[in-house]
């Protein structure tokens, strides 16, 4: 059985991916206004390779939280941060934190979602179609546009 929570959920999902394109849709006509078919091509190239990246830097994120938080274990950790405390000393460079960033950073998806951003842009550069403001307007409007629709999802 659904509950209202994760109906309502699934309705924000559907709702905000046919907002963020119908975003996507209004800015392609702008840059094809403004700078042709070449324009359109390195906005929605730069949208789409740049959504990917925050995608997939979304779900290593997610998947490594649902991990710690199905890992923790509260009893274990309060005893362990006390006898820590008294044995090792507070120091600038913590290398759990390293460890973790390493970890986030080095997952497939967002590997390939780097590949296909760079891999999209060389393209571009190879056959001589590529222009920087489209390009840098997809990759602003796919930022805006998405940290627009989280907050929005989040204040209701």
């Amino acid at each position: 059985m659904l509950t209202k929570t994760k109906v309502s959920l699934m309705g924000c999902k559907y709702r905000c991916i046919v907002i963020l394109l119908a975003f996507n849709a209004i800015f392609a006509i702008v840059s094809l206004i403004f700078w042709g078919t070449n324009g359109v091509i390195n906005f929605e190239a730069a949208f789409f390779s740049f959504f990917f990246v925050l995608y997939s830097a979304y779900t290593s994120l997610k998947h490594k939280i649902k991990k710690e938080i199905d890992q923790a274990d509260l009893p274990q950790e309060e005893e362990s941060e006390e006898t820590q405390n008294t044995k090792n000393p507070k120091t600038k460079f913590n290398f759990s934190s390293f460890v973790l960033g390493l970890q986030l950073s080095m997952g497939f998806l967002r590997i390939f979602a780097y590949f296909v951003l760079i891999g999209g842009l060389v393209i571009l550069m190879t056959k001589n179609i590529f222009l920087v403001i489209p390009y840098i307007l997809g990759i602003s409007i796919c930022l805006i546009g998405v940290v627009t629709l989280k907050y929005l999802s989040q204040k209701k």
